[in-house]
């Protein structure tokens, strides 16, 4: 038995455990809109709404892998009666899903820019990607790895998502990081607080109602969806990551993740060899992909992003609080002399012109 209808706000209850979610409508009516950031001229997004249920198993598993836009679904039944419940709605931009199924699923998601969080009513899943896995800790939210394509193993369970458009994430985290958008790197193992949980909690029942709301005004579902967006880039630790556009494809994934061990260890004595060993490549390679792709090698793209991370600590320090000197030696330049011809040539003004803004 299968049926596809209308998602409304109280089957989409289920995402934040509601069991009384007011009306789309009437949440725009006291949703602040004063907030909203302006993220581009394009068009407002269509709303969509998607629904269907089953208690046939290879029915269900297909129609999964179908909306999930996944691979190599498998399912096996568990101990109980079998039901499939999934609902999503949102536009472009963000939506929330809800789904049900009670019975063991694996696959694989394949590669997206897009940043999906997720969190268990009930039931569990382990993610294995190619740099580590992970795995779901009771009702706590976790984010599965962007850029990179991962397989799933999943108990029986009920679970919700957000799932944001990758645009939409980086253009609201400026408004943190004071940079133009970039890539926003997540901390997968971080464990939430209970302080921050609740607060997560709040926002999210707050603004459901007007993600999921067919008759919510575009500026009301606009804002909810910034509110929602802030409140996870307050609930895990992350890093905005500038690497090129052309490194955020499929198909130089790795060199991508080369980059990205730079930034995140830029503040430790590391070698080609280790950025070569943590993206899963000879360093021969990396030093004619990095060549390739950034015109840099593995130390020069090092020493770059040393500098920029130099000239953050100066633009955020008062005269006189620091000396160029342990900016310097901080981030490993232990010659001041070269430390400013490379400062200079790359910034066009001396460490000690920038320390004085």
């Amino acid at each position: 038995m299968t049926s596809t209808e209308t998602t409304d706000v109280t089957e989409m209850s289920d995402v934040t455990g509601m069991s009384d979610a007011r009306t789309a409508a009437a949440a725009a009516a006291d949703f602040d809109t004063d907030h909203v950031v302006a993220v581009g001229p394009d068009a407002e997004p269509t709303f969509e709404k998607v629904q269907f249920a089953t208690d046939d198993l290879e029915e269900a598993r297909r129609s999964l892998e179908s909306v999930l836009d996944g691979r190599q679904f498998r399912a096996r039944l568990a101990g109980e009666p079998f039901v499939s419940r999934f609902a999503s709605a949102g536009d472009s931009r963000l939506s929330l899903q809800t789904g049900t199924f009670t019975a063991h699923l694996q696959g694989v998601i394949p590669w997206s820019r897009d940043y999906v969080m997720s969190w268990f009513r009930s039931g569990s899943v382990t993610v294995d990607y190619p740099v580590g896995q992970l795995t779901s800790q009771g009702s706590r939210p976790f984010l599965t790895p962007s850029e990179t394509s991962f397989a799933f193993s999943m108990t029986p369970h009920r679970h919700g998502i957000v799932h944001v458009d990758a645009a939409f994430l980086e253009a609201v985290a400026t408004e943190r990081h004071a940079g133009p958008p970039q890539r926003i790197v997540f901390d997968y193992a971080a464990v939430p607080t209970d302080e921050a949980l609740d607060a997560w909690r709040t926002t999210l029942g707050e603004v459901t109602p007007l993600i999921v709301g067919e008759e919510t005004p575009a500026l009301a579902r606009h804002a909810a969806q910034q509110a929602l967006v802030r409140g996870m880039l307050d609930l895990f630790p992350w890093r905005a990551v500038d690497v090129p556009d052309t490194l955020r494809t499929e198909r130089t994934r790795r060199l991508r993740q080369a980059a990205e061990y730079v930034h995140a260890y830029a503040d430790r004595a590391i070698t080609s060899a280790d950025i070569a060993t943590a993206a899963g490549m000879h360093t021969r390679t990396l030093q004619l992909l990095m060549s390739e792709h950034l015109g840099s090698s593995p130390t020069n793209y090092v020493r770059h992003v040393r500098l920029d991370r130099a000239r953050q600590d100066l633009l955020s320090s008062e005269p006189g609080s620091v000396l160029v000197s342990d900016v310097a030696r901080r981030w490993g330049f232990g010659n001041l002399g070269r430390f400013s011809a490379s400062y200079s040539a790359r910034f066009g003004e001396y460490p000690r012109d920038t320390l004085a803004r």
